[in-house]
């Protein structure tokens, strides 16, 4: 909803293009009429940001899952990732000295920028992503066979290891099965079934019985 972020959002329609997004004729007036919306609750989020943005180092008070109290950490931020639903922040953790990666939430009080350059060299943002996965718990061992209604669903089409057309309007897609599919799929409603594995598909289904009872 800022101003400053109208170039993330004609970046985000070029990567829709690129994962096979079909043109229309009111392309122009749909992007025009484009508001960055960035679902986001944590403070944490527009510093970070920012220091991305201008590569600045910043502190601020990190508790991590298994401990009581937060402490200060040092870090050279490099990107924010919004990973099933939770923003992480992957950057150089100045005192150890090894990349890290930091969920928003855990952040606690203000974030402050530090004068001074990087110590470290940036990776591109491929390495990344793998890395945010890696440390989220999300990096998947085996696969999962969905349906998915043609013409829908981009982002599980630029995950997708192949996609076969099966004709009345919908395709068959082999992805990545990790932790958190399930909510993933959810968000798709009705165009998606779950083919297999089994317990993939009862615990979309039980998650869709949830929504229905709210």
């Amino acid at each position: 909803q800022q101003a400053r972020l109208a170039g993330a959002a004609s970046g985000a329609l070029q990567k829709l293009r690129a994962a096979g997004m079909p043109e229309t004729e009111d392309a122009y007036e749909v992007h025009s009429a484009l508001e960055p919306r960035i679902p986001v609750h944590e403070a944490a989020f527009e510093p970070l940001m920012l220091a991305c943005r201008d590569r600045r180092p910043v502190t601020f008070d990190y508790r991590k899952g298994n401990a009581a109290r937060p402490e200060q950490r040092q870090v050279e931020p490099w990107t924010l990732e919004c990973w099933r639903g939770h923003w992480y922040l992957a950057g150089w953790d100045r005192d150890r000295g090894a990349e890290r990666v930091f969920r928003l939430s855990r952040i606690s009080g203000r974030v402050r920028s530090r004068a001074g350059a990087f110590t470290a060299r940036v990776p591109d943002a491929v390495t990344v992503r793998e890395t945010v996965e890696s440390w989220a718990g999300e990096t998947a061992t085996r696969t999962a066979r969905i349906r998915l209604r043609t013409g829908s669903g981009y982002p599980l089409r630029s995950r997708a290891i192949s996609v076969r057309e099966l004709g009345d309007g919908w395709d068959e897609l082999e992805i990545p099965y990790g932790h958190g599919l399930d909510a993933w799929l959810v968000e798709f409603g009705p165009d998606v079934i779950v083919s297999e594995p089994a317990d993939l598909r009862a615990d979309v289904m039980d998650r869709l019985r949830a929504v229905a009872k709210d």
